[in-house]
């Protein structure tokens, strides 16, 4: 007797409707969401299509989540089960919500994360990477855009590589931080980083620990491991800051300075020069401007942005 497979195609094209494509073996299926949704639980994949946008409120979603190019996705009170990708020129931002996956964005405008958790790791290539107040699982990394972090507790290791910068206030690195290859350097303001500390091959300046000159700083730092600073041409400085292992300072131009308020529990490897004091570094360099201001603005532009193309698109039909 011959047996027949019977491949059955349906699609439902609405501004948020099913889709499916189903075959002998399986069927895949996701949501797809343009404009406003609400309260309610997507049991599948939920997408933003290319060029669209998308906000969500209290909205649960078991499957993953993905932003197309050029896309936006606005979520809060959010709770998303699977991972998040956010394709080129996408925007995701992200306000009081869970993301139990991963979270992922290739060459995307930008990724704004506010009083948001993300459980198993957060990757950013191109764009920024911006989370405030954020509880971030696994490993945290951000390759050739902008990186700050603001008042945020991060369970694992913090990288910032090939980035126009990497700034990091008020936050509890739990693993390793490295900062390597920032263009316009970084700073590293009234944190706590448990594990090694490692910046190499970075320009312009480094603030570690110190009031100015990129930006003021009132907190002091605890390093509870090593800290490394090797081969910067940046204007690099230590201050107001405790290392607790040693400190290893070779190959930077100009040579690496170390204020009075620094203490350094370990070994001195390399050259270090004292720095000014803290009064004398402002009143010699321009008024710091805190990045994060940028970030910010860029950030509401395209969140206004977004809000109207999805106030325009009406309900989404979740």
């Amino acid at each position: 007797m011959k047996i027949r497979t019977l491949v059955v195609t349906a699609s439902l094209v609405a501004s948020g409707g099913l889709v499916a494509f189903g075959g002998s073996a399986q069927a895949a299926l996701y949501t797809t969401c343009v404009g406003d949704g609400g309260a309610v639980t997507v049991t599948n994949d939920l997408v933003v299509p290319a060029g669209k946008s998308c906000t969500l409120t209290g909205t649960k979603v078991r499957g993953e989540v993905r932003v197309e190019a050029g896309a936006d996705l606005v979520a809060t009170g959010a709770t998303f089960n699977g991972a998040v990708d956010v394709a080129a020129n996408g925007y995701l931002d992200l306000t009081d919500t869970t993301v139990k996956g991963a979270l992922h964005a290739e060459s995307a405008f930008g990724t704004h994360l506010l009083n948001t958790s993300v459980k198993t790791g957060t990757t950013a290539t191109g764009g920024f990477l911006y989370a405030v107040d954020a509880t971030l699982g696994g490993a945290v990394k951000a390759t050739s855009g902008e990186l700050y972090v603001s008042g945020s507790t991060l369970s694992g290791s913090l990288t910032g590589d090939s980035n126009l910068y990497t700034d990091v206030y008020d936050t509890t690195v739990r693993g390793a931080l490295t900062v390597s290859g920032n263009s316009l350097g970084g700073v590293l303001c009234a944190s706590e980083v448990e594990g090694a500390t490692v910046y190499r091959n970075n320009a312009e300046a480094l603030q570690l620990g110190a009031d100015g000159p990129l930006s003021s700083c009132a907190g002091a730092t605890y390093l509870g491991s090593t800290l490394a600073v090797t081969d910067n041409t940046a204007d690099a400085v230590l201050d107001n800051a405790i290392v607790r292992g040693a400190l290893t300072a070779t190959g930077n131009t100009p040579v690496f300075k170390v204020g009075e308020l620094a203490r350094v529990r370990g070994a001195v490897t390399g050259d270090t020069a004292p720095a000014a004091s803290a009064s004398a570094a402002r009143r010699a360099a321009p008024a710091p401007q805190d990045r994060g201001d940028d970030l910010a603005r860029k950030a509401a532009e395209r969140l206004a942005t977004a809000r109207a193309d999805a106030g325009a698109a009406g309900d989404s039909g979740l």
